[in-house]
């Protein structure tokens, strides 16, 4: 089935203490001197350091932590992660909220981007720049709640496949950011109180149809 790019989003996860910035600013990669001194990494510090050495094919000379990263999936291997404190410095589910942008309107802008078919820090992820390639990413895998090493179809590839990741290239301006996930009431409360300060068009919503959050 062809993949409708007007209905298709990513997810990038950021700590909630990390958005003011953003509503200012707009989402710097990891290395970029704009990028805050005391941003709030929820990630394995060990793979994000990895990144560093990474190469991007799509983009000769560029490494991963020249994009900035989104995810495909939500509920995913890494949020559960952070959410039980396994190999990451653990975090509250509350603290944690989701950038959401529309694929459409980013592949329709001026800015750089490409995707993988999995965790792009993973020797064996692949890198494509061309939108006809989503068709080959494993939807499946990156859809299921079932992430187990022994899941039920017997993928022992799917933590990979299901963290597969679009990349934007140096900076994605604020105006790409369409809403902004929460996990209840007080933090949409606070959030939207937020977004408002700085009058910016986003949308906050509290876990759709229960799928974001454990």
């Amino acid at each position: 089935m062809p993949i409708d790019l007007n209905k298709l989003w990513v997810y990038r996860m950021i700590h909630h203490l990390n958005l003011e910035y953003i509503l200012e600013h707009g989402v710097y990669y990891r290395n970029n001197p704009n990028h805050p001194v005391n941003y709030i990494n929820i990630g394995n510090p060990e793979i994000i350091n990895s990144r560093d050495q990474k190469p991007v094919s799509c983009y000769p000379g560029t490494m991963i932590n020249a994009f900035v990263p989104f995810y495909f999936a939500v509920r995913t291997p890494m949020l559960y992660n952070i959410h039980t404190s396994y190999g990451v410095n653990g975090h509250a589910q509350h603290e944690i909220i989701y950038l959401c942008c529309n694929v459409n309107q980013i592949a329709g802008s001026n800015l750089q981007w490409c995707f993988t078919d999995g965790n792009a820090a993973t020797r064996i992820s692949k890198f494509f720049n061309n939108m006809a390639d989503l068709e080959g990413l494993d939807w499946h895998s990156i859809r299921t709640t079932d992430f187990r090493d022994n899941n039920e179809d017997g993928d022992p590839d799917r933590k990979r496949k299901k963290h597969a990741e679009f990349l934007i290239k140096d900076h994605l301006p604020i105006e790409f950011i369409k809403s902004i996930v929460v996990y209840n009431q007080a933090k949409h409360d606070s959030v939207l109180a937020l977004v408002n300060q700085y009058n910016r068009n986003i949308t906050v919503h509290i876990n759709p149809n229960h799928n974001f959050y454990f």
